[in-house]
């Protein structure tokens, strides 16, 4: 009965430190401050109402759905998907192959097929780009970040994106739509 308790207390020990480590960052954007770079950092003049509203006709004006906002927070999220045409055109890991049952990918069919007989013309992945403007005290930070998905819905490639041009570019558009909109509420 003590071997029990003993692997009992252990066990217990382990998923507490466990449930440490796994703990949320401080951060709500999850970005190591040292690797986004100071272009990406911006002040605007303005209510932060007014800020909020700019950001989100910059980010309209430039393609992205808008598909978050909080004034009290001064937090603007949006995306956009694109295809990646040519890329559906190249065979998978996973698709398997052609045989007398037909493709293993797609599922069991009785003969061989001629439709695709090659198994490479699918639909394109597509990427998502998703752009989170946020207040940091005074200051806005822009950042970016790119996944590109299989038309199966796998991820392919998922990163953080959000170099210099791409920050000073947004930060230009957000300066733009504060002076077409007087930078009055």
């Amino acid at each position: 009965m003590s071997f029990i308790s003993s692997l009992a207390k252990i066990s217990l020990l382990g998923a507490v430190l466990a449930g440490c480590t796994s703990l949320p960052s401080a951060q709500p954007l999850g970005i190591n401050e040292q690797a986004v770079p100071e272009a990406c950092y911006a002040a605007y003049r303005g209510t932060r109402l007014t800020q909020v509203r700019a950001i989100a006709s910059a980010l309209e004006s430039q393609g992205y759905e808008v598909r978050a906002s909080d004034v009290e927070l001064g937090l603007v999220s949006a995306e956009r998907t694109r295809r990646q045409p040519g890329l559906g055109a190249t065979r998978l890991w996973r698709s398997g192959g052609m045989g007398w049952f037909g493709s293993r990918r797609r599922g069991v069919a009785l003969g061989y097929g001629f439709g695709d007989p090659f198994d490479v013309f699918r639909s394109d992945p597509y990427s998502i780009e998703r752009v989170s403007v946020s207040a940091d005290g005074q200051r806005y930070l822009a950042v970016r970040s790119m996944t590109v998905v299989s038309p199966d819905g796998f991820i392919i490639d998922a990163r953080q994106a959000s170099p210099e041009p791409f920050c000073q570019q947004t930060h230009a558009a957000i300066e733009q739509a504060l002076t077409s909109s007087g930078g009055t509420p």
